[in-house]
């Protein structure tokens, strides 16, 4: 059992110490001083028995959930004291759980490749904990927000960052759950981090995980955990019918892919292949680059010459880097077709002209005409002024507001291992910034995406493809059974 807040623990045992001071008659002052100081030089809780550090990869070595506490934490002991009972509540499952707050924690890539996205998903936590009568602390990502309040309780919100891998992210989680005792976390923004995260969580069942941006398919498809939620596509589904429009619109009859090396990208070209040549194109080469690559050329010398169209799936500086390179060395004599975030808006800021024209499919468009999108996008530029609606901001905020909106429901009962709550937060259904969200029997969404093309430096739909499921519209069965996306797989 993960240790919680200590801090009716440690109220009861200054009792205690005041008791005996006073039996052995050592003076009243010095008997209040133990008191009064004892909180304040509490250590820090102990991690869960037997936690040893995170390997490489996933990470899965964490306490069970079902782990004694140590002597400080046990519930039977607060029970003892009236004086206890102002600051914890005995839960069905025997767990001291504090009365009066829940603790949200977020995590996302604030260090890395990947900062700049972090800052942006931080933005969508914060917005909507304002919603929930919150105020900014600071103008810095890592400040935090205070004064929000959901069915009575106050909300703590605690950030840690990670630098898009997996060890990294497990470990600032850990720190969430085991020393901050969060209830609920919100994150991580890459997708191996979000596959690693789930293997953590799944052995703390009280503890919500609610996905922010991570995109791994397998995240809620294959071997799901009862306690992971995800609001939004997943990076097959983020690139749904761009294979489909290249084909059939384009006239494209054989691509090329150039895409980062690891299991979100996997999701983004697995799609577009799917598709692509179950209509009966061909893939000629399926190049692969390191996260973080700051040189391309040796990359783009790879690409074959008689292709009609080059896909790439990159986010970040990644995708500024390539694109810029690409047009260096080829004058995209090729042209090409981008994933989802590679086209993102804080991309196409620094890409100006070089992203004319390109086509992709994604979650976020600009002129989707939703009155609750104009309103986020309001709402985004008045308390972050000059930033616009992108991926990263836009599924942070609907991943905390659905959190927010689930607690409000049940009243803030996370009694019984959270199960009220996560029953509330499968159901949740209710229309979003981006359009209606659903989610299915593995807690994945069901959404709508959007075909874009780039036309003036902002994206604009082509098509809207309405309740794209995790299977991408194929046979469940057939779909699954053909394994996850990989380097090779799909064939073509």
């Amino acid at each position: 059992m993960r240790q919680r807040k200590p801090t009716g623990v440690w109220r009861l045992l200054g009792v205690l110490v005041t008791l005996l001071l006073i039996a052995a008659a050592c003076g009243g002052d010095e008997g209040e001083d133990a008191t009064t100081q004892a909180p304040a030089t509490a250590p820090e809780p102990a991690p869960a028995p037997d936690a040893p550090e995170p390997p490489a990869p996933p990470a899965t070595e964490s306490a069970p959930a079902d782990a004694e506490p140590t002597g400080e934490g046990a519930s039977d002991d607060a029970g003892d004291d009236p004086a206890a009972s102002d600051d914890v509540t005995a839960t069905d499952d025997g767990a001291a759980d504090a009365t009066g707050s829940i603790t949200i924690g977020a995590i996302s890539t604030l260090d890395g490749p990947f900062a700049a996205l972090g800052d942006f998903s931080m933005h969508g936590v914060k917005l909507a904990l304002l919603e929930y009568g919150g105020e900014l602390d600071g103008t810095d990502t890592r400040d935090g927000v205070s004064g929000a309040t959901v069915a009575g309780l106050d909300i703590e919100l605690v950030i840690e960052g990670s630098d898009a891998t997996p060890d990294v992210a497990v470990e600032a989680t850990r720190r969430m759950v085991e020393q901050d005792g969060a209830d609920i976390i919100i994150g991580p923004l890459s997708g191996d981090e979000g596959l690693a995260l789930k293997d953590y969580i799944r052995d703390f069942p009280e503890v919500t995980l609610v996905n922010g941006t991570s995109a791994s398919q397998d995240l809620t498809l294959r071997d799901p955990a009862p306690n992971v939620f995800r609001f939004g596509g997943d990076g097959a589904m983020w690139t749904f019918g761009v294979g489909t429009y290249a084909y059939e619109e384009l006239g494209y009859r054989t691509i090329a892919t150039v895409a980062e090396d690891y299991s979100y990208p996997y999701d983004q070209v697995g799609a577009v292949l799917t598709e692509f040549c179950a209509l009966g194109g061909t893939v000629a080469e399926r190049i692969w680059v390191p996260l973080g690559t700051q040189d391309y050329s040796s990359f783009v010398a790879q690409i074959p010459n008689d292709v009609d169209a080059v896909f790439f799936a990159m986010g970040g500086t990644d995708a500024i880097n390539f694109v810029k390179q690409y047009d260096e060395f080829t004058g995209q004599a090729i042209p090409l077709v981008a994933g989802p975030t590679a086209v993102d808006q804080s991309v196409l800021s620094e890409l100006g002209d070089r992203a004319e024209g390109l086509i992709s499919s994604g979650p976020v468009v600009d002129d989707s005409g939703l009155a609750e999108f104009d309103a986020f996008a309001a709402r985004l530029d008045e308390v972050f002024p000059g930033q616009t609606p992108n991926i990263f901001n836009v599924y942070y905020y609907i991943a905390t507001k659905s959190a927010l909106q689930a607690l409000e429901e049940v009243g803030g009962d996370l009694s019984d291992a959270s199960a009220a709550f996560q029953a509330a937060l499968a159901e949740q259904s209710w229309q979003t910034p981006i359009g209606p969200v659903v989610l299915d029997d593995n807690r994945q969404a069901v959404v709508d995406m959007y075909l874009r093309r780039v036309d003036g430096g902002i994206q604009k739909t082509i098509e809207t493809l309405p309740k794209v499921n995790a299977t991408l519209g194929f046979d469940r069965d057939e779909y699954i059974a053909q394994g996850s996306f990989s380097r090779d797989n799909p064939s073509c």
